[in-house]
């Protein structure tokens, strides 16, 4: 083939050749034929499952999220499985063979003779107004040697689909739900705690919380003009009181011929008697029983009788009041004063002799007598005030030191209750999507597959194809002639021709004799 450069040399060849290229694209081509022949038909039939959404989940959310293909991947992997594959094949009796090997040989053999292919669409988003491709369907294919097997297990295949899609979602959805019921009652304990600490801590701090601050400020201040007032007033009453001690001490309490001043003048000459005889001295006995008349006649009676009584019935009183009210209450604070003045004016009583104590009848001795009397009561009365307003002071200052530390733990459990509170409304709200969930999808009204198109009995193979099969061998068989044919010439050395020689010596020949057939050369000679 050495030099060859025309058209003519290549046609040459294709006659020299011949022979061997058809004998070359036969044998392929036979072979192909046979192939086509011989090799047994697959069928297939497709169900078309559509993908239908007749709540909008802007209604309603779902709580299977996700895209929608990965969702068809999920079911796939779950019908695959050989549980699935097998009780399949079971109904409808298929692979016995394999059957009796195990669900894993049947679930191989089935495997290889699925397909499922989504189908797209150019949709527009309504929300965004933007177009783009969204699947909208899935194609379920089953391979099979026969039609109706290929149509029977691909029909299997699509309602294993509709029902194993039902069986999830509504799964995830009572899953969530039954998440978010579990999550609901944690919260509410929680809350129900926090609500408990809330109120020990108001009961604990009470007075004390940070709302009532401006309040204990303005009661302070209050007490606080309260116990100056009192302060002012206990020193003019002591003032009046030293002055009114001054005036009595300078007026007799009895005139001279007064009962008083006669019943005063005897007293002292029976002491005087007494402290110089003996009680059973007839002197003695007679000025008792003057003294004894005189005071019948001048109507002296001993009060300590009468301040018993009045000590026994402040007592009861006491002890009423301290079973109805607190230590603190100010009537339980009051009557522990009055027993404690009638227990004292008892106890001063009964040191005096009996008898001893006589009314004044010195009128200008009453009325100052009267005057220091009612401004002793006063001054009691203002100590008392003071007292209390001096403890409210305390109280209210204790209350103020204490706000800030309580003001800061209050925080602290507001906060936690704020967050748990926010928290549970955030998970009833999703507990009640959850709960519409979930008769969404039992009621089938969320996303759900429905047959399009079911699966058809196939009336050809899908493969193989015989026609294209044949046209590819007779194809292959001419490119495998041709392919051998130039081999062949490749690998001959025989130089042919007037332009081989030129170029293989370099020189052109002297003379070209003609190729010239004599019947003894071997066939395909021509040069």
């Amino acid at each position: 083939m050495e030099g060859m450069t025309h058209l003519s040399d290549y046609l040459a060849i294709l006659r020299r050749r011949r022979a061997q290229i058809v004998r070359v694209a036969l044998a392929v081509f036979a072979v192909a034929v046979a192939l086509a022949l011989l090799l047994p038909p697959v069928y297939r039939s497709t169900a078309t499952l559509l993908i239908e959404q007749e709540v909008s989940p802007e209604l309603v959310p779902s709580t299977v999220t996700g895209y929608i293909v990965q969702r068809v991947k999920v079911i796939e992997a779950r019908i695959l499985t050989a549980e699935k594959l097998a009780e399949i094949a079971r109904k409808l009796d298929l692979y016995a063979e394999e059957r009796s090997r195990g669900d894993e040989h049947v679930a191989g053999r089935m495997r290889g003779n699925i397909d499922i292919q989504a189908v797209s669409a150019n949709v527009t988003d309504p929300s965004s107004g933007r177009s783009g491709m969204a699947t909208i369907a899935f194609e379920v294919s089953y391979d099979a040697p026969e039609p109706a097997v290929a149509q029977a297990v691909a029909q299997e295949l699509a309602e294993a689909f509709i029902a194993e899609n039902q069986a999830l979602r509504t799964a995830k959805a009572k899953g969530a739900s039954g998440f978010l019921h579990e999550e609901e009652e944690r919260l509410r304990r929680q809350i129900a705690d926090l609500e408990a600490r809330l109120a020990e801590y108001k009961s604990k701090n009470q007075g004390r919380l940070p709302e009532l601050m401006t309040l204990n400020l303005q009661m302070l201040e209050r007490a606080q003009r309260e116990a100056d007032e009192a302060e002012r007033q206990i020193y003019a009453l002591e003032e009046r009181k030293l002055e009114l001690q001054s005036q009595l001490a300078l007026v007799e309490p009895h005139t001279g011929d007064s009962p008083g001043g006669k019943l005063r003048q005897l007293q002292t000459e029976y002491l005087a008697a007494a402290a110089r005889y003996s009680p059973e001295h007839p002197d003695v006995v007679r000025l008792r029983r003057e003294l004894e008349a005189m005071k019948r006649e001048a109507g002296v009676v001993d009060e300590r009788g009468a301040l018993e009584a009045a000590y026994r019935e402040a007592r009861a009183k006491l002890q009423a009041a301290r079973e109805r009210y607190a230590a603190g209450h100010p009537d339980v604070v009051k009557l522990e004063k009055t027993v404690a003045n009638l227990q004292q004016r008892l106890a001063q009583a009964r040191t005096r002799p009996a008898g001893f104590e006589m009314r004044p009848d010195n009128p200008a001795y009453v009325t100052l007598q009267t005057q220091l009397g009612a401004v002793e009561l006063n001054l009691q009365e203002a100590k008392e005030r003071r007292d209390r307003a001096k403890q409210r002071v305390a109280e209210y200052e204790a209350r103020l030191v204490h706000t800030p530390q309580a003001e800061q733990e209050g925080l602290a459990l507001q906060r936690e209750y704020e967050a748990a509170m926010k928290k549970y409304r955030e998970i009833k709200q999703s507990l009640m999507s959850a709960n519409l969930a979930v008769e969404l999808e039992k009621d089938q009204k969320g996303e759900r597959y429905s047959i399009l198109q079911p699966a058809r009995l196939p009336s050809e193979p899908e493969r193989p194809n015989r026609k294209a099969f044949i046209l590819l061998g007779l194809v292959l068989g001419l490119g495998s002639g041709v392919g051998y044919a130039s081999l062949a010439e490749y690998m001959d050395r025989t130089v042919r021709g007037s332009r081989a020689v030129v170029h293989a010596l370099g020189a052109p020949p002297l003379a070209a004799i003609p190729f010239i057939p004599n019947g003894i050369d071997p066939p395909g000679r021509t040069t």
